[in-house]
């Protein structure tokens, strides 16, 4: 049956004209080996559809809600800070600075901070330099 449909194609004069032009776009990307890319991409694609279970669907979904509501977490603490600055009537001093260390959430946010620092610094350890060689 496939031979039959085939084969009244190639006398049709429509998808003659049809498959030349085709060939006329590919036939750059056959002689520059780029359609072998495609098809390799292809083929990428079909092996991480195969991959995909439900339970890889769920932990990147999983890890994208967290990433955003971080985000969004982070988006507001910045936004709720940048007003409450911008309606102070002036720049606290030392001294009120550490008025403000009396607050519990804002010593749970410095901890915070200073524990994220601990982190970060442990990921960026080095060798010691030694600046006395030449």
């Amino acid at each position: 049956m496939a031979s039959n449909q085939t084969g009244g194609l190639l006398h049709d004069a429509a998808a003659l004209q049809g498959l030349q032009e085709l060939l006329a776009k590919v036939e750059p990307l056959l002689a520059g080996g780029r359609l072998n890319r495609i098809v390799d991409l292809v083929s990428i694609t079909a092996d991480l559809v195969d991959m995909t279970d439900e339970y890889m669907v769920e932990k990147l979904a999983k890890a994208f809600e967290e990433t955003m509501g971080a985000a969004w977490t982070a988006g507001n603490a910045a936004r709720m800070a940048r007003t409450q600055v911008s309606n102070m009537q002036e720049t606290p001093s030392l001294i009120g600075l550490l008025r403000m260390a009396r607050e519990p959430d804002v010593r749970r946010g410095l901890a915070f901070m200073l524990t994220m620092a601990g982190v970060l610094g442990k990921g960026l350890t080095y060798d010691g330099l030694d600046y006395t060689k030449d």
